[in-house]
């Protein structure tokens, strides 16, 4: 059993952004398997996640001022199968399916398991709504599965919520007393905080406009290329990955934006396999530029990003010292939280290598996995920047790449998926469908 662990700012930012813009940020982990995956197997895989992270809520203290905390609760969201064959006219739909059906904070369903026959195999799909747990806490919590030091813990005791506060009390007394000689010497920094705390504007009539659900395109391409390519810009594979992301937003307009963007780099805070924390990571925003997509030099892009991550820091998420920030009334602590992914034009979440329990999922070697992020029930644009949502996972000497994007700026799914292909392309990159028959490999040299 695990020692409590308390929400921290992020998870509430994530917890609240129903109310606050309209939509859930959901994780979506796809395998496909070349054989059959038995019921059994999926039944034994329901159970093991069940046991682990996955299923916990959140669970007000009982004394003010302490944080709430993550606490064991069943999933009641049963795992899905079927007997009706995917074919790949309907398999975009299918998966669509599995991230639309609610997931909400109150809800009894956490998260969802469903499988499908595709192929000669089976395509599943486990769905996770973001404020449960990121993208690399999902993964640890696939590869722990029930085992006993993974467990959620029981609510904790009066006591124990004292406790609580009174470290965060002291903590938060020491932080201001670093913090704030520096935020007053600081012009930039003061400013900041005045326009966080400033008075939202008057409440707006509900907006009309429908949310708009993301269309998606998934790509595979050899790692060992993609890194040539990177060298041969003079670039990272990360920097590769960021440029891409930016160059889909300037390729949706006919000349690109007229203005500068921001291209949401989430940077993972967690630090072992043995971090309970849902979500351990900060979303940074780095700047790039407008106009034209542009294949020319990652060297600015490169050296841009590594300047920003330098600065990144536990404090990243919140404007004020994180102990501060929750001992400060809700009102005021909302207004000091940086801005998310969804404050973001687009968001590139570079997962890494894939581990072993992710690609063994079910007691079976997956054939192929992708990872998607997207918005429930959709992005609403009068509230949220986000337009685009891009992820990069490696498995083996594979690279996946998914895209998934508003059709306002970049069509119906034909349409993204050309514009990917071909922003992949003028990097050099010889790409195919993550499923369904192969996409032509051309190369066009930039």
């Amino acid at each position: 059993m695990t020692a409590t662990v308390r929400l921290n700012p992020t998870d509430e930012m994530l917890h609240r952004t129903a109310d606050t813009l309209g939509s859930t940020r959901v994780v979506q982990v796809l395998w496909t398997f070349a054989d059959p995956v038995p019921g059994a197997a999926l039944r034994a895989a329901w159970e093991s996640l069940d046991q682990g992270r996955l299923s916990r809520r959140a669970q007000p203290a009982r004394v003010p001022g302490a944080r709430r905390s993550w606490v064991r609760a069943g999933n009641a969201e049963a795992l899905c199968t079927t007997s009706t064959p995917l074919t790949d006219a309907t398999l975009t739909d299918w998966i669509d399916t599995q991230v639309k059906a609610p997931l909400g904070p109150g809800d009894a369903a956490l998260w969802r398991l469903a499988a499908a026959p595709y192929g000669a195999g089976t395509l599943v799909s486990l769905t996770v709504p973001h404020f449960r747990c990121d993208g690399l806490g999902i993964f640890d919590a696939i590869g722990s599965g029930g085992h006993e030091v993974h467990r959620p813990s029981a609510a904790p005791r009066v006591l124990d919520d004292l406790a609580d506060l009174a470290r965060q009390t002291l903590r938060g007394s020491l932080a201001a007393a670093r913090w704030l000689p520096a935020t007053l010497a600081s012009p930039a920094r003061r400013a900041r905080i005045r326009s966080a705390l400033q008075p939202p504007p008057p409440t707006r009539p509900a907006s009309s406009a429908e949310p708009r659900f993301f269309t998606s395109a998934i790509f595979e391409t050899d790692a060992a290329l993609w890194q040539r390519q990177a060298d041969r810009f003079g670039g990272t594979a990360n920097s590769l990955f960021i440029e891409i992301a930016a160059n889909l937003v300037r390729s949706a307009a006919a000349d690109g934006p007229s203005e500068s963007f921001d291209v949401g780099i989430p940077v993972s805070l967690r630090r072992s396999v043995h971090d309970a924390r849902a979500n351990a990571l900060v979303v940074v925003p780095l700047t790039v530029p407008g106009g034209p997509a542009g294949h020319r030099s990652l060297r600015r892009t490169r050296g841009a990003t590594k300047d920003l991550l330098r600065s990144t820091g536990e404090h990243s998420a919140t404007l004020v010292p994180e102990p501060l920030w929750h001992l400060l009334p809700a009102r005021h602590a909302h207004r000091l939280k940086n801005p998310g992914a969804q404050q973001t034009t687009v968001v590139a979440s570079n997962f890494g290598r894939t581990p072993d329990a992710i690609a063994r999922f079910a007691g079976r070697q997956a054939a192929g996995i992708a990872v998607r992020t997207m918005n429930v029930p959709g992005v609403l644009p009068d509230r949220a920047r986000l337009r685009a949502s891009l992820c990069l996972l490696r498995t083996g000497d594979r690279l996946t790449v998914t895209v998934t994007g508003i059709p306002d700026h970049f069509g119906d799914a034909s349409s993204l998926r050309r514009l990917v292909h071909e922003e992949l392309a003028s990097w050099g990159l010889t790409v195919q469908r993550w499923w369904g028959a192969p996409t032509p490999h051309h190369v066009k040299e930039p």
